[in-house]
């Protein structure tokens, strides 16, 4: 299996230790394990790595991988922050850095010099929020600096009607072909919220995201697709992956695909599959 999301201690609102992090991902079946904590931003510098954290991260992961090299192959990863206005920021912090694979999430825009966050799920339905979205996403494909996009579907959190997602998203297919960036499957979203905004309450444990009709839409166009738990401590390892690469099977994913140094890795999606679900 593959889990190539993952979080630490070191992003501080994860729990953790890498070691603890790769002894779980041993426990449940993780053959290939990145480490993907959030990079060093200028915004919300308190739930991330700091610049001068970054050697010890690094290393603490070097240490870890030739311990249990028998056992998995664990790769350097990091999730980074994008807001178009930084983006000279992260070009210049990866610039000289040794990576297997590069996130680009969107947690947060600015509308109006006003600071939205996308886990304030009952502020992400808005019509204004929802095409600054599609904006932030294709700035973030045309980058080029990404491998990944993180949780690209998670705004279906706020409530908003997935068809309405998928026509938003459908002219950025192109774009993901021509810049050769995948589409991350979290499997977070089997275990968060989501808004109704009908009733203005949160649900759990309803299937979130990521979005099931956006997977065949992309998968009819060849996209390539990454898989990560977005695991925020050890028990979260693995976890909704079996269920993910299930559904998308189902649908007709036949690859699942990794990084190493910033190189593709395609699997069959058949021996990605363990048996039974977790």
């Amino acid at each position: 299996m593959i889990d190539s999301h993952t979080h630490s201690k070191y992003s501080k609102h994860a729990i953790g230790s890498i070691e603890n992090i790769v002894v779980s991902a041993i426990e449940n079946n993780i053959k290939f394990l990145t480490i993907t904590d959030h990079a060093p931003f200028p915004i919300d510098i308190n739930n991330r790595l700091l610049y001068d954290e970054l050697k010890y991260y690094f290393d603490d992961i070097n240490t870890v991988q030739s311990k249990y090299s028998k056992d998995i192959t664990i790769l350097k990863g990091l999730e980074a922050d994008f807001v178009p206005q930084h983006i000279n920021y992260t070009k210049n912090l990866i610039s000289n850095m040794e990576l297997d694979f590069l996130i680009g999430s969107i947690h947060s825009m600015f509308i109006e010099n006003k600071r939205i966050n996308i886990w304030d799920i009952d502020n992400i339905h808005d019509e204004k929020l929802i095409t600054q979205y599609f904006l932030y996403l294709k700035e973030l494909i045309e980058s080029n600096l990404f491998d990944s996009i993180g949780h690209p579907d998670a705004i279906l959190r706020g409530g908003i009607d997935e068809n309405i997602y998928c026509d938003n998203f459908y002219p950025l297919i192109k774009l993901m072909r021509n810049n050769n960036i995948s589409y991350e499957l979290n499997t977070s979203g089997l275990r968060k919220s989501t808004y109704n905004i009908k009733t203005n309450s949160k649900t759990k444990k309803m299937w979130n995201f990521p979005s099931k009709s956006l997977i065949s839409i992309l998968n009819d166009f060849d996209i390539f697709f990454t898989i990560g738990s977005d695991a925020h401590a050890p028990n979260e390892i693995s976890m909704g992956i079996q269920t993910i690469l299930n559904t998308a099977k189902d649908i007709g994913v036949k690859k699942i695909s990794y990084y190493q140094n910033r190189n593709v890795i395609h699997v069959d999606i058949d021996k990605c599959i363990a048996k039974g679900d977790r």
